[in-house]
C-alpha cells in the first residue's frame, strides 16, 4: 500500500466522489477520485466546505480551486490513475503545490533527481517522463526482468553526453536492491517496481537480460532469433524475415512472439518451459532454422558474423544465443534520438509500413490502455509448446 498527497478539484454530485489531482510543473493533472475512507461527519464538513468554497458548480459538480489537501492511501499507480484510494487524513498544513506527480512517483521508494533533465534531442521528453513511463509499465515490464541479471546501457546526462554498460552492481545501491554473484559480478536483478524506479532515476535506459534465469540450471527460458538488417534504412529486410520466419514456425506448430527491437531488427521469441532444453539442443533448432532461411533466400539473409562480408544481406544470429549473452528486454527504452522502446507487436502488425519509430513510450502507453498487450500468452505458452516433439524428429533428420 503507498501513500500519497493530494489536492480535492471537485465533487462529483451523484457518485458522490471527490477527485483529486496533482501538479506537474505549472499543470494540474488528475489522477483520481476517492469516497472510501471518510467518516460521516469528515464526508459532511467536506462537503459543507466545498459547497461554500466552489470556484464554480453545474448539474453534475462542484468544481474547487486547489487548497483542500488530502493523503490517501492507495495500491498502484497505473494509467495515470492512483488504484484503490482510500483517505487517510487531512493536510492542514499543506501547501497544495507541494502536492506533485513527483512525489506521488516517490511512492515507490526512489528520490527523484533532477526531474526535468531533458533527454532526447528535438522531443520534450524529461526524466520525469522516462520514470512515469517506468511506472506505468512495470506489470507488463518486470515479469521480462524477473531473476535475470541485469545489464544495463546508462546515459547519466540523456542523449546528451557519454554513456556506459553497467553489470557490477554499484557501491551506492540502497539496501533494498537484489543482487546475484555471477562470475564475480554483482549483478542488479530487478524483481520489483522499487528497482526499476531507482533504476531508472539513475538514467539506466537499456535493459538487457540472458536468455535463462539465475534458477534455470543454465539452460535457456526460450529462444529468440536476431533479425538484423544492415541499417534502419534496411528494416523492410527485418519485416521480410519474420514474414518467412513465421511461416516456417507456424507449419511446426510452435507458438511465437514478435517483438520490434527498439533500434533496427525484429526479434522472434519462442517460450520454451523451464529447466527441460540445453543450448546444445537448441542450437540444433536454431542452427537448422538460420540455414533453412538461407538456403530459401541466399540473395536476403546470411549467418556471415564480419559485417564486410555480408554483402547488405540481413543477418540471422543465433549464435548469439547461448548461455550468459544478452538480448534488450520486451518494453526497454533504447538509447536512441526518438527513445523508441522495445516493444511486442501483434503478428497482424508486421506489414511493409512498420517502422521502429511508431513506437516511442507515448505510443506504447497509449497501446496497453487500449488491452493491446501481444506477450499477455507469453507464459502461459511455455508449457504448451511442442518443442519436444519439433526436436525429436531434428535429430533423427540429423542421424
Amino acid at each position: 500500500m503507498h501513500t500519497a498527497a493530494f489536492f480535492i478539484s471537485n465533487y462529483h454530485k451523484k457518485a458522490e466522489t471527490f477527485s483529486v489531482s496533482v501538479c506537474l510543473n505549472k499543470e494540474i493533472i488528475t489522477v483520481g477520485n476517492f469516497k472510501k475512507g471518510l467518516k460521516e461527519e469528515e464526508k459532511t464538513a467536506l462537503l459543507g466546505i466545498i459547497k461554500e468554497h466552489c470556484q464554480k458548480e453545474d448539474e453534475d459538480f462542484y468544481y474547487m480551486d486547489p487548497g483542500i489537501c488530502v493523503e490517501l492511501h492507495f495500491s498502484s499507480f497505473k494509467h495515470h490513475e492512483i488504484i484503490n484510494p482510500v483517505f487517510s487524513k487531512f493536510l492542514f498544513k499543506q501547501n497544495w503545490r507541494e502536492c506533485t506527480l513527483e512525489h506521488l512517483l516517490l511512492t515507490a521508494g526512489t528520490t527523484i533527481t533532477h526531474p526535468d533533465k531533458p533527454l532526447f534531442p528535438d522531443t520534450s521528453i524529461t526524466k520525469l517522463d522516462y520514470l512515469l513511463y517506468l511506472k506505468e509499465v512495470s506489470s507488463y515490464f518486470l515479469p521480462f526482468l524477473q531473476n535475470r541479471l541485469l545489464t544495463t546501457i546508462r546515459f547519466p546526462h540523456g542523449l546528451f553526453g557519454e554513456s556506459f554498460y553497467q553489470k557490477q552492481c554499484p557501491d551506492y545501491a540502497p539496501s533494498f536492491i537484489e543482487t546475484y554473484v555471477n562470475e564475480d559480478i554483482q549483478y542488479i536483478v530487478c524483481n520489483n517496481q522499487e528497482t526499476l524506479m531507482w533504476l531508472g532515476n539513475q538514467l539506466a535506459f537499456e535493459f538487457h537480460i540472458p536468455f535463462e534465469t539465475i534458477y534455470s540450471n543454465g539452460m535457456p527460458s526460450e529462444i529468440v532469433f536476431d533479425l538484423d538488417p544492415p541499417s534502419s534504412e534496411h528494416f523492410h529486410m527485418a519485416i521480410e524475415a519474420a514474414k518467412v520466419l513465421q511461416k516456417i514456425l507456424d507449419r511446426l506448430h510452435l507458438q511465437s512472439f514478435l517483438k520490434i527491437s527498439g533500434n533496427k531488427g525484429i526479434q522472434v521469441y519462442l517460450p520454451l518451459p523451464e529447466k527441460t532444453f540445453s543450448y546444445d539442443e537448441v542450437r540444433l533448432f536454431t542452427e537448422f532454422i538460420a540455414h533453412y532461411m538461407i538456403e530459401a533466400n541466399p540473395e536476403l539473409f546470411t549467418i556471415e558474423r564480419l559485417k564486410k562480408n555480408r554483402k547488405n544481406r540481413l543477418y540471422i544470429d543465433y549464435i548469439q544465443h547461448s548461455e550468459g549473452k544478452t538480448i534488450i528486454a520486451p518494453y526497454s527504452i533504447r538509447g536512441n534520438k526518438g527513445g523508441y522502446v522495445a516493444c511486442p507487436i501483434e503478428w497482424k502488425e508486421l506489414t511493409n509500413n512498420l517502422h521502429p519509430s511508431q513506437f516511442p513510450m507515448k505510443t506504447v502507453l497509449q497501446r496497453l490502455e487500449k488491452g493491446i498487450n501481444p506477450f499477455s500468452t507469453y507464459f502461459e505458452a511455455k508449457e504448451k509448446q511442442p518443442f519436444r516433439q519439433v526436436l525429436e524428429i531434428l535429430t533423427q533428420h540429423q542421424k
